[in-house]
């Protein structure tokens, strides 16, 4: 698997004069810092070098205008990737620039995930076919200490995109692979060129029935050759509604079917309930012990068993649950299908009243008057026709997506992904001394948050597991693992030291581990390099790192200077 290591951080700026260099070289770094001291404006500096957008970014860092470059290792090369001059830039190791960009999404986020194999697609709210700003590629690497201790997937700002949190977590996990999104995309782009394709046939369609209604004497056409022509066309036209009308109709009656065994299935499963319910409440009420009327035995009228019959209550409500979101779904979709149904029907109905008129006799001014009419209703029918035929061609390579992307849901796949990772979490969980509510049914979106000093540690267990899933079976680069503030909602002097031991023992194999932390303390994990960077208090930048690091960011500078004329 290609790997990233960072290797140096320069942090420059202008408006005042000052700057900084951060060496980055090392396998597992702690940045340590009090409050205040600048080492969190270091740790968000390092993907919004690449182009993420951390959550938060202090006003007073906004205002100091700092450039930043990161240089780092990628499949045994070195690069630099700078911000400055309001835009993004890539340099290879002798300072040519490779390509740069203002836009994350449409300029600099494209060209970086060509450069990085990162080849996930997704549509925005305009249904434009896209690859998400590059917050998207690191979002499994990085904790950031704002949000990214309280809810997962929340550490970068720009997760605008539809569905954002279930697709980060399906294609990071390797549980939907690349050609899956990509024929996600191609799906959602046929789907708005079909919705565009109904609105100008329903438009034509309406045009066509309005030139028709010009002159109730006048026919349809004035020529017999041209009325026998329209006749082709419209027995055309309505084969291809017939053979709709009847696949609509085969939906609905399968739809209608399914929706009847869902009914009887949730009645099956309210009149368990109610069974059970009784049982339960029957037990509640009789005393500790029980005399059978027959034998005369006394039986233990056990909690527990009440308790078992409350467990298998709940089994059958959230079957009867599952079963109302799909009844209410098959409903919706029926109602979907039998609108499309009518839609059909009245074209054909259309068509049989058009092919009911009969030739009538006419006047020089009839003749003259269908004759246009014919003309234009010829001319719309064209492209009526043409139009129903891109419809017809759009539908196909709908299915054809649909098909594909069912082709890369393996299920068996899916269930051995979501062992392995429910295994870690459970097992990362109890190394960091936090009770998980049934590891074995917990979602791979996300981890149900525990209360107090318990919630980071979850959330942390949950990052290292999900990490594990990622390694093992989706691929694509490894990034450096990047973790801000772990101490937060008051960790003891316990659970702290217990939290960066983990953090350092568990990574994935040969990855570089960087934290940021207020105070090491006495126990520090073995190997890893602790460095503090921080000026004084509100000020991470140095006066005396100035000039060395202008003259990095001269030739860079320069370059894109000159690629900009060009």
């Amino acid at each position: 698997m290609p790997r990233v290591k960072f290797a140096n951080l320069y942090l420059f700026s202008q408006a005042e004069r000052r700057a900084l260099k951060v060496p980055l070289d090392w396998q597992r770094l702690i940045i340590q810092g009090g409050n205040g001291f600048g080492k969190s404006a270091i740790i968000k500096s390092l993907y919004e070098t690449l182009g993420a957008t951390p959550q938060k970014i202090d006003d007073r860092w906004k205002r100091a205008g700092v450039w930043s470059c990161l240089e780092f290792e990628f499949d045994g090369r070195r690069y630099a990737a700078v911000k400055m001059l309001g835009l993004h830039a890539l340099f290879d190791a002798n300072g040519r620039l490779l390509f740069s960009g203002a836009r994350l999404v449409k300029d600099w986020g494209p060209r970086l995930a060509e450069f990085f194999g990162f080849k996930l697609e997704m549509t925005d709210h305009d249904g434009e076919v896209v690859t998400p700003p590059p917050s998207y590629m690191f979002a499994p690497f990085y904790v950031d200490q704002d949000t990214g201790w309280s809810k997962a997937w929340n550490s970068f700002e720009d997760f605008y995109l539809k569905d954002s949190t279930r697709t980060l977590a399906d294609y990071h996990s390797g549980i939907r692979p690349d050609a899956y999104y990509s024929s996600k995309a191609s799906l959602a782009k046929e789907r708005l060129a079909l919705g565009g394709l109904e609105v100008a046939v329903r438009a034509l369609r309406d045009t066509i029935s309005q030139v028709q209604e010009i002159d109730d004497v006048a026919g349809p056409t004035y020529d017999l050759a041209e009325f026998a022509s329209d006749v082709d066309d419209l027995v055309a036209e309505s084969k291809v509604l017939y053979q709709r009308q009847v696949e609509y109709r085969r939906s609905i009656s399968d739809l209608h079917e399914e929706a009847h065994l869902l009914r009887s299935e949730m009645t099956i499963l309210q009149k368990a309930l109610s069974e059970m319910r009784g049982e339960f409440e029957l037990a509640a009420g009789l005393p500790a012990e029980i005399e059978c009327p027959t034998c005369g035995h006394g039986y233990q009228n056990e909690l527990v068993d009440r308790f078992a019959l409350i467990a298998d209550e709940q089994v059958l409500r959230e079957a009867f649950a599952r079963a109302n979101a799909k009844l209410t779904q098959i409903t919706e979709r029926e109602g979907r299908e039998r609108a499309q149904l009518s839609t059909v029907e009245t074209c054909l109905d259309r068509i049989r009243k058009i092919l009911d008129v009969q030739r009538a006799s006419m006047s020089l001014n009839d003749v003259i008057v269908a004759a246009g009419k014919t003309e234009a209703a010829k001319m719309l029918r064209a492209s009526l026709n043409a139009k129903i035929v891109e419809a017809d061609e759009v539908r196909t390579e709908i299915e054809l997506q649909k098909a594909t992307m069912d082709s890369f849901m393996d299920k068996a796949r899916t269930a051995e992904i979501m062992r392995y990772f429910r295994a870690n979490l459970a097992a990362y969980a109890e190394d960091l001394d936090v009770q998980i509510d049934d590891p074995s049914r917990q979602p791979i979106t996300a981890v149900r948050s525990a209360r107090g000093s318990e919630g980071p540690r979850e959330l942390l267990a949950y990052y290292y597991a999900f990490l594990r899933a990622k390694i093992r079976y989706a691929g694509g680069v490894e990034f450096p693992l990047v973790i801000d503030a772990p101490n937060q909602q008051g960790q003891d002097a316990q659970h702290l030291p217990q939290m960066l031991r983990f953090i350092f023992d568990y990574p994935p194999p040969n990855s570089q581990v960087i934290v940021a932390i207020e105070e090491v303390g006495d126990d520090k994990p073995k190997g890893v390099e602790v460095k503090t960077f921080g000026e004084k208090k509100r000020q991470v930048l140095r006066d005396d790192d100035y000039d060395e690091v202008e003259r990095i960011f001269g030739p860079y500078g320069q370059a894109i200077i000159e690629a900009t004329r060009l």
